[in-house]
């Protein structure tokens, strides 16, 4: 049985992702931190940049953030941002 976590990316407009993963790595305000099964309960803001994850099909995602504020609580994240866009489009 794979162990996941339940990532919930939520912006202004609604939910944007909403998917079962191995592994997220968001960008913290005190820097890019990692999330595995089990992690600590934490509270963090969030910063402009990319929230990656890793899926248990062994498929990676990319998204580029906006500042905001992430919960990881009981095997879930959820980021509440000001916006995302898709990490090819967001130099354009």
């Amino acid at each position: 049985m794979s162990k996941l976590i339940s990532l919930k990316v939520v912006t202004p407009e609604g939910v944007a992702v909403e998917e079962e993963t191995v592994s997220v790595r968001v960008p913290g305000g005190l820097g890019s931190f990692g999330v595995l099964y089990n992690h600590a309960p934490l509270v963090s803001t969030v910063v402009d940049g990319k929230l990656m994850w890793r899926k248990a099909t062994g498929e990676s995602k990319t998204l580029m953030v906006g500042s905001g504020v992430v919960e990881v609580a009981k095997n879930q994240v959820t980021l509440l941002t000001s916006f995302v866009k898709e990490a090819e489009t967001a130099n354009r």
